[in-house]
């Protein structure tokens, strides 16, 4: 396999076309020693490689060929992307996370861990792990993440599922029955939405209405948990950020580097078709 074939290389030309709608520079009066583009490339990366800050520094290093498709003259120092982190705007990696959806989409929440510390310290310490709880919308098609919701709190379902799929034009939804609810339904029928959400049985009633769901397309639904666990096994499910706004930017960049990768691999993908024809 030659090195234009490199999963890491096609990852980072992948993630190159993606930050080329970006400015150049976040503010006037930058240094200019690295681009906003550089920035997000290396900390895409970074969690593409599962290393925290010093380690990847050191191992940026030794990827000659990586520092050069990125113009990079030499290695930045890792506080200088830490600093870079803390300082990035949640608005551009909303950007970043933008992608056409095919209008069939499924929704789903999981949590992340807030303490990178051991079950055993927490244990003898008396201290309380709290987790961060994310809704991710999943484009069933694509299977990509369209659009994520993220809250400390335990804000009931029902409650996020329409401000995350507000700006978002929608053919089908599929969920799970903790979406379950009478007003989430009408205002995503209002919408031009139609939802695959089954009722909770009470009676005979709602047995009948579940019997009328489409079961290949509502099977679509499982994506979603596909997702989540991909990127739980894949880059990380604890959150090493100190304070909630960090926490929130560093679950966006996941999502991120996921979709970056999801398209990755379809490009390789391509990429072997055409090589064995």
């Amino acid at each position: 396999m030659n090195i234009s074939s490199s999963k890491l290389i096609k990852f980072v030309e992948t993630c190159r076309r993606q930050v080329s709608r970006l400015p150049a520079y976040s503010s006037p009066f930058s240094r200019r020693d690295y681009t906003l583009q550089q920035h997000i490339v290396l900390l895409c990366l970074k969690i593409k490689l599962k290393q925290r800050y010093r380690e990847f520094c050191d191992l940026l290093g030794v990827m000659t060929e990586i520092r050069r498709m990125l113009d990079l003259t030499k290695v930045p120092h890792w506080t200088t992307l830490d600093k870079v982190f803390l300082r990035l705007k949640s608005s551009v990696l909303h950007t970043l996370l933008y992608v056409e959806s095919c209008r069939f989409a499924s929704i789903d929440a999981t949590g992340f861990d807030r303490r990178h510390a051991s079950t055993q310290y927490l244990t003898r310490c008396g201290l309380r792990a709290t987790s961060l709880k994310v809704t991710f919308l999943v484009d069933t098609e694509q299977q990509e993440i369209i659009d994520l919701h993220q809250t400390t709190t335990r804000k009931h379902d029902t409650k996020i599922v329409l401000p995350l799929t507000k700006h978002h034009r929608l053919r089908v939804l599929c969920a799970d029955k903790g979406y379950d609810d009478r007003t989430v339904r009408r205002t995503v029928r209002a919408r031009g939405t139609r939802p695959l959400i089954p009722h909770r049985v009470f009676t005979n009633k709602q047995k009948y209405w579940n019997s009328l769901i489409d079961k290949d397309v509502y099977h679509t639904r499982s994506l979603s948990e596909t997702i989540n666990s991909v990127i739980k096994r894949k880059y990380a499910d604890t959150l090493y950020s100190k304070n909630w706004r960090s926490q929130f930017k560093e679950l966006t960049l996941l999502a991120i580097v996921y979709n970056l990768d999801r398209r990755t691999r379809v490009l390789l993908e391509v990429f072997y078709r055409a090589s064995f024809q």
